[in-house]
């Protein structure tokens, strides 16, 4: 079942990343008969780049069930991706943390990738690399003659890797049928296409703050055109459901929302709610519009503002290529802990050839949303602004790499949601801090 991968643009707060889907070729050179996959660690290339994955075969698959034209009798393709530093064998080794697979069994084909290393040498999920590699798998998956039902790709993540699912989303989401997410967030927001979402969210996990997943919650509530305020208890887990009969059109893709005290755990009940969330979906044909009432116009607040500043660069910096402009609580500036920021800002804008080593660059003005639906805000209030720079040879993701990447944070005042920010003093980042100890 060859798919069609479709091409979509991404806004990610200010910087625009083109997908080009349209002109995907195989990741492994073609010419002689492909191997038959078989269940185990696999390989395709990327981006010039050997990529693994594991590939778990239900015990009665068949590689002839489904066929090209028809998918009667194929079974689901499940995608699940590991958090920070972790690898594949968190959702299929022995000593697997996540038992995914186990509520699953033979229901599914599931398929375990590992994240690229960053300069530290941990996996680490996010950029343009990873983006390609998700084409480049399925690619690969059907070029060597998996037989899955291409109207039921589900996706699954938990922490770094439940952010990179939410983003995998709302570029992929007319590939996409359906994503599990827990204890991560959304920093991008013109999304496409019409998926089911499950979001799994510790209400004292001290990495990914509440706040952080409540956003997420609440774009895809309103991305899908459901009421934010309107929901009642779930059929599976301890979850809310923000799904509702008077809106037949958006069954399809309900939202679940599902608070736990475990931390940043994936939960000890994720497993089993999420399989029988996603098995029991209604069928929908994925598609590049989104649900009746929804969409990105629905889901994102305008720009708020416009933020200014001015960075001195170290000669010791390797070239700036992007930054990121997020708020934390302002007693993070003297006590920093491990933690994903309170408020997104802009996460991704460039700042290639505006930042050069050694120099005091010219001031820096990029346009500003509060990220957060949550409430989590006030006007005025006092914060800590953190400006991150990714530089060359850092991370390509949204985690920055300690000792490679540089930060530097600031108090800013905020007037009120509307007004700009201009932070007068000349800011001078230093190296990342490993801040987790990871």
């Amino acid at each position: 079942m060859q798919l069609t991968y479709r091409c979509g643009a991404i806004a990610l707060l200010g910087l625009v990343l083109a997908g080009c889907g349209a002109d995907v070729k195989p990741a492994t050179p073609t010419g002689s008969q492909p191997d038959m996959l078989a269940t185990g660690l696999q390989t395709v290339w990327s981006g010039g780049v050997p990529r693994e994955y594991f590939l778990n075969l239900p015990a009665d698959y068949d590689d002839a069930e489904g066929s090209d034209s028809d998918d009667s009798g194929a079974r689901p393709l499940v995608i699940a991706f590991h958090g920070y530093t972790g690898a594949y064998q968190n959702w299929v080794g022995e000593t697997r943390v996540y038992d995914l697979i186990d509520a699953i069994g033979d229901e599914a084909i599931f398929v375990a990738p590992d994240g690229l290393p960053d300069a530290t040498g941990r996996r680490v999920w996010g950029g343009n690399a990873d983006q390609r590699f998700f084409l480049d798998l399925l690619a690969e998956l059907d070029r060597r003659g998996l037989r899955y039902d291409a109207n039921r790709i589900f996706i699954a993540g938990h922490s770094n890797g439940a952010g990179f699912a939410h983003d995998l989303l709302c570029r992929y989401g007319d590939v996409i049928r359906a994503v599990v997410a827990a204890a991560g967030g959304l920093t991008i927001n013109d999304c496409i296409g019409a998926a089911a979402v499950m979001i799994f969210q510790g209400s004292n996990d001290p990495l990914t703050v509440p706040n952080i997943g409540r956003s997420a919650r609440n774009y895809w509530v309103l991305y899908n055109g459901w009421d934010p305020d309107a929901f009642v208890p779930a059929a599976v887990g301890p979850c809310d459901d923000y799904a509702f009969p008077d809106q037949p059109d958006n069954l399809p893709y309900p939202v679940l929302w599902c608070e736990h005290t475990q931390g940043h755990d994936w939960p000890d009940f994720a497993s089993e709610s999420a399989w029988q969330f996603l098995s029991t979906l209604p069928e929908a044909l994925p598609g590049p519009s989104a649900p009746p009432g929804g969409g990105a116009d629905v889901a994102t607040p305008p720009s708020d503002a416009l933020l200014t500043f001015q960075v001195a660069a170290p000669t010791t910096i390797n070239r700036p290529l992007k930054a990121a402009a997020t708020l934390r609580q302002l007693d993070f500036i003297d006590n920093p802990t491990c933690s994903v920021p309170d408020v997104f800002l802009n996460t991704q804008f460039s700042v290639d050839g505006r930042i050069i080593p050694g120099q005091v660059s010219e001031p820096i003005t990029i346009p500003i949303t509060y990220f957060s639906f949550s409430g989590g805000i006030t006007f005025p209030s006092e914060w800590a602004l953190t400006i991150t720079l990714y530089v060359e040879g850092g991370s390509a993701g949204t985690i920055p790499t300690p000792g490679i990447d540089y930060d530097v944070i600031v108090p800013v005042s905020l007037i009120s949601q509307n007004s700009d920010v201009v932070v007068s003093e000349v800011l001078t980042p230093v190296p990342a801090a490993d801040l987790c100890g990871f």
